[in-house]
């Protein structure tokens, strides 16, 4: 669906109203009982993108990332949880003249944890080269703040794209400009894929989902979404929802 912009189905945003706007006007100040006045009301619709794209060549884009959970569990290698500097592992280690007193405590903490890995997020315009958007974990989104205000013209080529860093490296980029199953685009309306098991949606996406499971976004609205460090659609981890994108298109009011 991305590509030329006369093929998008809009990415205008949850922040832009869909609410339809205008005018009334009255003849009169005042209305007798058993008389009438005549109401000029005038309304305003908002247009979807593809009908925008028809009338219009340049339209305003605006593109938020509402998340990035691309993570991983990290073990601790049976060295507990090191706060104390002291665990089972070595319980003969003496700190402040004693024994470790929280070995079964520190024994927990060998399950792991979550920890959030950084992505980068990137964008181009007519196939040119890629420019960073975005760069940071989860705890540097800001789900209202546009990563990019410009305008495009009928035709444009728009590319989005992202990769994750892990293991002290970069993982394969992914992007709308080629197609894989890493990366999957959705309008208003469109059913979230069964490969996104509803237990496995992240809660940066739930507020953009109605309870059939289908996307509730502007008519001039798309999300992009993008799987960083899952290759194989079988398995639960594969949720693409690694990075989470909104993109907006507006008229340009004259």
């Amino acid at each position: 669906m991305i590509g030329c912009i006369a093929c998008l189905s809009s990415f205008s945003s949850a922040f832009a109203s869909d609410i339809p706007t205008g005018t009334l006007n009255v003849d009169r100040s005042f209305v007798r009982a058993g008389t009438h006045s005549q109401l000029d009301w005038k309304i305003k619709y908002p247009v979807p993108v593809k009908k925008l794209i028809e009338t219009q060549k340049t339209l305003k884009m605006r593109v938020r990332v509402l998340g990035s959970s691309f993570q991983e569990n990290r073990t601790n290698n049976g060295h507990g949880n090191n706060l104390d500097r002291v665990d089972a592992s070595n319980p003969k280690t003496i700190r402040s003249g004693a024994y470790d007193p929280s070995g079964s405590y520190d024994d927990e903490r060998k399950l792991g944890k979550a920890v959030f890995l950084p992505v980068e997020v990137m964008w181009s315009l007519n196939n040119s080269s890629w420019t960073r958007l975005f760069y940071g974990t989860q705890t540097n989104v800001n789900p209202s703040s546009v990563v990019l205000n410009t305008t495009v013209k009928q035709g444009d080529i728009i590319s989005f794209g992202a990769q994750g860093y892990r293991n002290k490296a970069w993982l394969p980029f992914y992007s709308t400009a080629a197609t894989s199953p890493n990366v999957l685009v959705l309008a208003n309306g469109a059913t979230v894929p069964s490969t996104i098991q509803q237990s496995f949606i992240e809660s940066i996406l739930r507020p953009y989902l109605a309870a059939n499971n289908t996307v509730k976004i502007g008519t001039r609205d798309l999300i992009v979404l993008i799987e960083l460090g899952q290759t194989n659609p079988i398995y639960a981890d594969f949720n693409l929802q690694d990075v989470v994108l909104l993109v907006t298109f507006e008229e340009i009011s004259s």
